[in-house]
């Protein structure tokens, strides 16, 4: 992108603006904002280039945007030279397929939004619009669907955003500037726990107790008025008196004198690495309650000697900790990371930031937002450098997402090149969820030998390192390939076993993907009783767990879809829209794809359109011949 920023109220750059009422804009403070493209398709178009990030073949874009002209290739070509006009300068367009090429300090500002840096997305004129604002497709309804579609991701996208600049801000000590982003946030995700509960620290922050607890009543009030559940413990934990170490960081019991258990000694430089070691063995023992006072400790410590280097490894493990060890932390966690890249800055602790990037990659994974964990895994890559154990993590939470938004062969290769990495780190772990990823990607496209060679490696790595929290996520995807190759027997004690461990291991996530599982068995068995109360379930199981995987809950509404429509269950309607807008605001492609072949068994005009355009985008042969309604 250009870079004639200066900051949030710098230069307007000179480029495409898609979010807000669109606009053509030159570069310059008084550059005067050439013509637009005349009419509305022209714009839908542009926008359609733009998102795609390839080339389109010109016949896709005839059907999907003036196939309702009476001569749809003399439109498109009008409505290409009026897009030429107004981009002169600025882009080139033109071929088959029709590739939009930018020239060098063009900027669109929906790409800034999904790769830039938070300070530069902050910088937008039309940052919080919707995308093509006050525009409506008319003579398409293929095309209504998509441009909903897109507008749900551009939405999630700046979601993302405001999430990851308040937090930046709080870390930095700036806690004004993170309570104006949080409300923000709340505004557009008010729904959202996680936003309510960043908005209530950045409050504690800045000091404004009385505040933070009205936002926590008022979100909590929210919740029971329009979902009828309480909010999680960890709204009503962000109002914690924090110690030094400000919010995200709780003290743990250094406010106080010191007890007779050696706490006296915490501001020395040796007590300071005794409570990190101590913190980091608890915690590779599961004992997470003692890893996490033990690193709190060393937080307190390190802040109070003034040590950035101590602060920042402390920092760093505590987050790690709080991710891996306490579910519905993430929030906190968070909030700790961005404190470690901090201090890890102002020590030149490039290891540190590397671990806590990755870290802070792999909670946007979980949660969908593949473009800021895409940012947060290169930052790690930067300053990992030949560190493999860290290559072969980074890699594994990587190729899950690009998968997730169906980047196949960029998913295998990034897999593949993880599995490497860990095996010559010597990463049991770091092997079998690589594995397991790349067996996932397999299942995925229907491909069962590849799938049962990593599967089975996977299952016999983790069973050998005793991961039984881990072993329900194999196991159920190789369940899947024998359910597919009509080896019910086989599929059923896959799934079964997976459910009965993952509820062992008291893991909702893996829970509900082997209820999907369970229920796809009874649908192929013919008990459709069982396999609707199933199928019903399993996103169900997800919800439980705020900090799930939000690609399990996503293929557990897919496979309810693809059980309900075709049955014309009551319900299966609104279950794909419950899918269409989970997956569209994560840019979860494919699920998109499919939502709109349910949508076309349902007979809803302009999906069958919609969903073809999406499926020829897709590489994935077991897509293309999926059946409509799956």
């Amino acid at each position: 992108m250009a870079r004639e920023h200066r900051g949030e109220r710098g230069l307007t750059p000179g480029g495409v603006a898609l979010l807000g009422p669109p606009a053509i804009r030159r570069a310059g403070p008084h550059a005067p904002a050439p013509p637009g493209p005349r009419g509305s398709k022209a714009w839908l178009l542009l926008a359609y280039l733009v998102l795609a990030g390839r080339g389109v073949p010109r016949s896709r874009l005839t059907g999907l945007v003036v196939g309702d002209a009476d001569d749809p290739g003399a439109a498109l070509r009008w409505n290409l030279s009026q897009l030429r006009r107004a981009l002169d300068g600025l882009a080139d367009l033109g071929g088959d397929p029709l590739v939009l090429d930018l020239r060098p300090g063009t900027v669109v500002d929906v790409r800034v939004l999904a790769s830039g840096a938070w300070a530069e997305a902050l910088a937008l004129p039309g940052l919080g619009g919707a995308l093509l604002e006050g525009l409506t497709p008319r003579g398409s309804a293929a095309l209504e669907l998509w441009l909903a579609a897109e507008r749900e991701r551009v939405a999630g996208l700046t979601a993302a955003i405001l999430h990851e600049a308040a937090h930046a801000r709080l870390a930095a000590g700036d806690a004004p500037g993170a309570v104006a982003l949080a409300a923000r946030l709340v505004a557009a995700e008010p729904l959202a726990e996680r936003g309510h509960e960043l908005w209530a620290r950045a409050l504690v922050a800045a000091g404004d107790r009385v505040g933070a607890e009205r936002r926590v009543a008022e979100c909590r009030a929210l919740f029971r008025r329009e979902l009828g559940v309480e909010p999680s413990a960890s709204l009503t934990a962000a109002l914690r008196t924090r110690g030094p170490g400000g919010p995200g960081v709780t003290a743990g019991g250094r406010d106080g004198p010191p007890d007779a258990t050696g706490q006296a000694t915490a501001g020395t430089p040796a007590a300071v690495d005794a409570a990190l070691e101590g913190g980091e063995g608890a915690a590779h023992v599961g004992a997470y309650e003692r890893a996490i006072e033990l690193l709190r400790t060393g937080v307190d410590g390190a802040r109070g000697l003034g040590d950035d280097a101590r602060l920042a490894t402390a920092l760093g493990a505590l987050g790690r900790v709080l991710v891996h060890g306490v579910r519905g932390s993430d929030e906190e966690a968070v909030a700790v990371l961005h404190q470690a890249l901090v201090a890890a800055r102002r020590s030149g602790a490039g290891d540190v930031a590397a671990r806590a990037a990755l870290e802070l990659g792999h909670v946007e994974t979980l949660r969908g937002r593949y473009p800021r964990a895409g940012m947060w895994f290169r930052r790690s890559r930067e300053l990992g450098g030949d560190d493999a154990r860290l290559r072969a993590w980074v890699g594994v939470f990587d190729g899950i997402g690009r998968s997730d938004q169906a980047d196949y062969a960029g998913a295998a290769a990034v897999l593949g090149e993880a599995a490497e990495d860990a095996r010559s780190a010597g990463d049991l772990r770091a092997e079998a969820y690589a594995l397991t990823a790349l067996g996932r990607l397999r299942v995925l496209r229907d491909e069962p030998g590849p799938a049962l060679a990593a599967l089975d490696r996977a299952c016999a790595v983790a069973q050998d390192l005793g991961w039984t929290s881990f072993l329900p996520f194999p196991r159920s995807q190789r369940a899947e390939v024998l359910l597919r190759a009509g080896d019910l027997a086989g599929a059923e004690a896959g799934f079964e076993g997976a459910y009965a461990l993952a509820c062992q291991v008291g893991d909702p996530c893996w829970e509900g993907y082997a209820l999907r599982g369970r229920g796809l068995l009874a649908a192929a068995r013919g008990d459709d009783a069982a396999a609707l109360d199933l199928l019903v379930a399993a996103p169900g199981a997800c919800r439980r767990q705020r900090d799930a995987h939000d690609w399990v809950e996503a293929h557990c509404l897919d496979a309810l879809c693809g059980f309900a429509v075709p049955r014309e269950v009551p319900g299966a309607a609104g279950w794909v829209d419950d899918l269409e807008a989970f997956a569209a605001r994560r840019g979860m492609r494919e699920l998109v794809a499919r939502a709109g072949l349910h949508r076309a068994a349902l007979g809803q005009p302009g999906a069958a359109e919609h969903a073809a355009a999406l499926v020829a985008g897709i590489d994935n042969p077991a897509l293309a011949a999926a059946p409509v309604g799956g």
